[in-house]
Order: structure tokens, then C-alpha cells, then sequence
């Protein structure tokens, strides 16, 4: 295949737009006269002032037409198979028959389909939610796969144990309840468990640089993924006997089955990951021998281990245990024995968890005590109904003020009462203290579940990387670099304690920098995006069907045992489920990283560049190359277009703000 494109020499260009004029009247966009420039569709835009050759001339960089990627997204996002490459030229087109605009109203204004949906843009790592939802309503589940993989290659994980920020952005919430977003990406994730059917993403050249990722947690395992997928050599330390970080030592299995786990760090280890278990960085090896080994770029995905302390009297005594230190020698198969009756302190998902454990280990009487209120509780409101259904209450503006024992051990914890007063920095209402409200609870372990923090003993004195106040590794907020221009981190490392989609979110861009660094291209650029959400759906039509409720393990069965509890949606739930979406942007629009597709509210339906198919078919050329005044465009083979700006001398690089020639392959 000869893939055809375009070229434009900026030094020639006048900027007198004959290009876009004669582009919009031949596709029949709009009338290119009255209609506002930054309101309208057309192929060829201009934005942003530089000059050429023509001193005295205001020349607008070129906005890059369709890059008829190789293996376009938005070919893959589009649920109507309207989307295709030609085999022959590599040109992608829409087919305006088959385009349905994602269930536009032709005629309604269009503006906030060409903005983002927001599911998409609250998702930490900004997967096309509209795609993958769209793509599953079809049964299009590989397609669906690849699209949720593009931005999450944790997606059986994710679809466990997310947060669902995407669906606390759902607009269907206004018409009814949110789609079931999370629950789909489970059940579409849940296809690809089996070896023989596994998703793998296509491998770049194998490149001769060497990257280490300290730490096996999502944002680790994340990172390696996208790195491997550009063929570099990767080797994941991992600190633990086992991989997966808090996922396996922190999460129980009743929420996050291992095979689950397992499956998808087998997928990265298939593309060539090495991965190694008891490696401890600073201890085992340091960065200075890793450097001399020939690792060229470190990621530090090392989460968060320590434990905060509740700074009370008592807390030395045996039987008081910390609660990420509880589940993670419970997940070792290694669990403390507690005793009958068990108190958990904190409101977060450790929290619930530790006392979701100790209640199937045994213990007869669990409860757990928070100094909040049940709306303040950080965990899901579906877990904390899930903990209250298995016979564990919470406690609710309870303060434990210290520990007492017998003999060394734990006995009685003194606790008061509280009440809520004004919102503090978190924006949760503040606890106070009720005076004389003191009270004691006799008991046979603690576990204390406040949050946790990074052990940075790793680090030693050839690091020249910094921590911040807070304890956590201090980083450019957009590359993730460290002081040591080698040393990246992400996750919890760098957040604190935080959610499992943040963490994979900075995996991939750690990624993304750690790439150019080892390629010395600038590691900000165009990096920094503003991601724009639709406001109103348009709710002419759509499925009226009710929300599919998760089905559950009774909670009878599920407390004696870790069997998981999230049975997940039926094939026909997930269907109907995926047929709820208002499709409030577009999916193509959201799928291209170019941002070279656009939206027409008067047809309702999707278009781009395809430069000119009918003409090209013809044996003529695109409109604009015909019309340009000064042969500023030229057309043809992208391998000879790329010969054809070498032989002038120019360097044919990304940053379009400072070179004169560009290409579009």
C-alpha cells in the first residue's frame, strides 16, 4: 500500500486561504462568506500568527489536516462501521450513509458534540467512554477492548475496584441514573481473561534503551505496558514476594478475584516485560547500579506502604494493628489472629476492608468506628451498603481517644463523641469534640485504618530527587519528572494515598515522557490539554430503559467466604445497558488525537479530510493543492513527500510553532 498525503512549505504560504475557500465550496461545508470563521466546519483552518518568506505578511500556522493514521482510532471507535481505511491509498473515510452522528438530531446545534462527553473528560485517564459503551451496545466487544486499552490497560482490575468518576459525570443521571459505565468496561475486560483470546497490542521496533519501573501497582504495571508497546526493555522490581502491588496485597479477593489480577499482568508480561519479585531498591540494588547496568530511565511506582499512626496512648500494645499491614499479611495467606470481637478505626476502603476480612477469618463481632458522619465516609456508597448487608455496623461520630490492656495486650479502647461543625480543607464537614461524652468498648484487637504513606528508604545518596512536605516525591504535575532528570514517578508516590484509575492514568504518562526523554525531544509539549465537556446532551431520543442493577453474592454466602461479591452484568444487561447512553459527544471527534475530525449540526453526522477520494480516483489532485497560489501544498506518497523536504534541507519534526515544512502521513 502507497499511503498518500499532504505537504506544506509555511515559507511559501501567503496565508490568503484561496486553499480553504476552495476546500469549503467543493465539499459543500458552508457558505465560507457569512458564516463565522470559528463557528464552522471545513478541512484546512488557520490559527495563531507567524511569518514566512513574506516579511510584511501575517501567515497563520497551518492546523495539520487528517493524518490517515495507520491504524486509526477513529476507524476503531466507531460503533456504525462508518469509519474505513482504503487498502490501497491508506486514506481513512466517513461514510455519510452509514454516520449517524452518534444519535444526533440533524438540525439541533451541534457545538457540544464537538466538545468532549463528560465521562470522558472526568475519567482520570480520559478513556472515549462513548466509544467503548457504544461499541458493547453492539456486541463489538474486541473493538470495545482495544478502544478502553488505548487509555487503561487494566480494564478487568479497573472495572473491580474504579471509583466511577465517569459516571458521577454521566448525563443520563439528568434523564434518570447514570449508565452502568464501569460495569460494562468489567464485562467487556472480562472477554479477553482467557489466554487463547487475548487481546495484544501491536509492538513497536525493539529499541536498544533499557527503562526500570520500581513497583508492580497499577501505575507501575501501567508504564511498562505502554513502554513495552513502543519496544522498549523493560524490567519491573517489585519489592513483595509477589506482583501487583496493593492490588494483591491491599485489595481482598472477595472484591478483586487473583486470576483477574494474574491475567492482566500476564498480557504485559507477554509483551516482553521482565518482571522480578523480591528486589528491594536500596537494599538489593541501588539507581547508580541500575544506571551502570544500562538503564537509561527509572520510573518510582513504589505506592504507599506505611501506615499513619492515630498518635493515641496505648497504640504500642499487642493486638492494635495497622490496617494496610492487616490485609497485606491476610493477602500473604499470613493473617494475625484478632480474637472474636474486632474494632476498625477510619472510614476508607482499607477500612471497610479490613473489617470485611476479619469477619470472614472468624471474627463474631466486627464494627467499625468513624469520627464522621456515613456521608462523609471517602469509601463508595455501594461498599459501605455492602458492609453494612454482610452484619458489620459503622459507628458513626465516634472519636477513639486511646488504648488500654492487660498484660500487654489490648483490652479497651476510650473513645467520645463528636459532632460536625464547619467544612474543612477537604471540603467534609470537621468533627468536634462533645464534652463529657467519653465512653468506653471492651475488645480483642484494633486495627487502625487512617491511610498511608510512602517509605522512601529506597532512595539513596546518589538521588538527587526531592520529597515534598506531604512525604511524597516532588515532580513536574505534567511530565512527572523528578530533580534527577533520569527519575520519574506516579501514583501514590507521588499523589499519596489515592485511586487505582489516577495511578494508571500517570503510568501512561510517565510513559509518554519517559519516551521522549529517551529520545531527547521536549518532554512538555503540547502535553497540556484542556479537556472541554458537553453540557447538554441532546435528549430528543434515547432508551428509556431502567439502570441494570449489579447482581450480588447473597450476603449470607458471601461473608463466610472470599468469593467475590460483584457477580457482574449478563450479557443481555450489558446490551441494553450500553443502549442508555445519550452519546453526548461524538466518537470519532473524541477518538482522533489530532483533533482533526469535526461535526456538522446541520446533517447531524461527522466529517474530515479524505483528501479529495473523488478526485484523487479521477487522477486529479485535492482542491487545495490545485488552487494554492504559491504551490505551498504539494501531494502524493508520504515517502517521497519525506524525501522531497529532505532534499530542500529541512528537518521534518512534530513542533509545528517552529519549523517551515509539515507532513501528514
Amino acid at each position: 500500500m502507497k499511503q498518500l498525503g499532504l505537504m506544506i512549505d509555511l515559507n511559501r504560504c501567503i496565508g490568503c486561504k484561496t486553499c480553504v475557500v476552495a476546500c469549503r465550496n467543493f465539499h459543500e461545508l458552508v457558505d465560507h462568506v457569512e458564516a463565522m470563521p470559528n463557528e464552522i466546519p471545513y478541512y484546512l483552518r488557520v490559527e495563531d500568527h507567524c511569518t514566512g518568506v513574506f516579511p510584511d505578511v501575517a501567515v497563520d500556522t497551518w492546523v495539520v489536516p487528517c493524518q490517515h493514521c495507520a491504524d486509526p482510532l477513529c476507524v476503531a471507535s466507531c460503533p456504525e462501521d462508518a469509519i474505513s481505511r482504503d487498502s490501497e491509498t491508506g486514506i481513512v473515510r466517513i461514510d455519510r450513509e452509514k454516520c449517524n452522528g452518534c444519535n444526533a438530531v440533524p438540525g439541533t446545534p451541534g457545538a457540544d458534540k464537538r466538545d468532549c462527553a463528560p465521562c470522558m473528560v472526568e475519567c482520570p485517564a480520559h478513556i472515549n467512554v462513548e466509544s467503548y459503551v457504544g461499541l458493547a451496545a453492539k456486541g463489538k466487544y474486541q473493538e470495545a477492548l482495544k478502544i478502553i486499552k488505548e487509555a487503561n490497560p487494566l480494564p478487568a482490575i479497573c472495572g473491580r475496584v474504579c471509583h466511577r468518576p465517569c459516571e458521577a459525570a454521566c448525563l443520563r443521571a439528568d434523564v434518570d441514573q447514570a449508565v452502568a459505565i464501569n460495569a460494562i468496561k468489567r464485562f467487556v475486560a472480562d472477554q479477553d481473561l482467557k489466554a487463547e483470546t487475548r487481546y495484544m497490542p501491536k509492538l513497536g521496533d525493539r529499541r536498544e534503551e533499557k527503562v526500570a519501573v520500581i513497583g508492580s501497582g497499577p501505575a507501575g504495571l501501567s508504564c511498562a505496558y505502554y513502554l513495552a508497546r513502543d519496544g522498549y526493555q523493560v524490567t519491573i522490581l517489585e519489592k513483595a514476594p509477589i506482583l501487583g502491588g496493593m492490588l494483591t496485597l491491599g485489595i481482598p479477593a472477595y472484591r478483586l478475584p487473583r486470576d483477574v489480577i494474574h491475567a492482566e499482568i500476564q498480557v504485559i508480561r507477554d509483551m516482553g516485560v521482565t518482571m522480578k519479585t523480591g528486589i528491594e531498591l536500596g537494599k538489593d540494588t541501588t539507581i547508580a547500579q541500575l544506571r551502570h547496568e544500562g538503564f537509561g530511565a527509572f520510573l518510582m511506582a513504589i505506592g504507599t506502604q506505611d501506615c499513619k499512626q492515630l498518635g493515641v496512648e496505648g497504640e504500642e500494645l499487642e493486638g492494635v494493628y495497622e490496617g494496610l499491614e492487616y490485609l497485606r499479611q491476610t493477602n500473604l495467606s499470613e493473617p494475625a489472629p484478632l480474637g472474636k470481637k474486632v474494632a476498625v478505626i477510619g472510614g476508607g476502603n482499607v477500612a471497610l476492608d479490613a473489617a470485611r476480612t476479619a469477619h470472614r477469618l472468624g471474627a463474631e463481632d466486627v464494627f467499625i468506628l468513624y469520627r464522621r458522619g456515613l456521608e462523609e465516609m471517602p469509601s463508595l456508597p455501594e461498599a459501605i451498603a455492602d458492609t453494612q448487608d454482610e452484619g458489620i455496623p459503622i459507628h458513626t461520630l465516634t472519636q477513639p481517644v486511646g488504648f488500654r490492656g492487660s498484660n500487654g495486650a489490648v483490652t479497651t479502647i476510650d473513645c467520645i463523641k463528636m459532632r460536625l461543625g464547619e467544612p474543612d480543607a477537604s471540603g467534609r464537614l470537621h468533627p468536634e469534640p462533645v464534652p463529657d461524652s467519653g465512653f468506653t468498648i471492651d475488645i480483642d484487637a484494633v486495627i487502625v485504618a487512617l491511610g498511608e504513606e510512602a517509605d522512601w528508604a529506597c532512595l539513596t545518596s546518589e538521588c538527587a530527587c526531592q520529597l515534598t512536605d506531604a512525604g511524597e516525591m516532588e515532580v513536574d504535575p505534567l511530565t512527572l519528572q523528578s530533580n534527577d532528570p533520569d527519575i520519574f514517578a506516579a501514583g501514590d508516590a507521588v499523589r499519596g494515598p489515592s485511586t487505582v484509575i489516577e495511578a494508571i492514568a500517570d503510568g501512561k504518562q510517565a510513559a509518554v515522557s519517559i519516551d521522549r526523554y529517551l529520545k531527547g525531544l521536549d518532554l512538555r509539549q503540547d502535553r497540556a490539554r484542556e479537556w472541554v465537556a458537553v453540557t447538554e446532551a441532546q435528549k430528543e431520543k434515547y432508551n428509556p430503559a431502567d439502570r441494570a442493577p449489579m447482581p450480588h453474592t447473597e450476603p449470607a454466602t458471601r461473608s463466610q467466604s472470599f468469593t467475590e461479591v460483584e457477580q457482574g452484568l449478563t450479557e443481555e444487561m450489558v446490551v441494553q445497558e450500553g443502549e442508555r447512553c445519550l452519546k453526548c459527544g461524538s466518537s470519532c471527534l473524541q477518538a482522533c488525537p489530532y483533533g482533526v475530525i469535526q461535526f456538522d449540526h446541520q446533517e447531524g453526522k461527522a466529517h474530515k479530510c479524505d483528501l479529495c477520494w473523488s478526485r484523487i480516483h479521477q487522477g486529479e489532485v485535492p482542491v487545495c493543492v490545485e488552487t494554492c497560489l504559491t504551490d505551498a501544498i504539494s501531494f502524493g506518497e508520504v515517502d517521497l513527500l519525506r524525501q522531497k523536504a529532505a532534499d530542500r534541507g529541512r528537518s521534518i519534526i512534530a513542533d509545528l510553532s517552529e519549523e517551515s515544512i509539515l507532513y501528514i502521513k
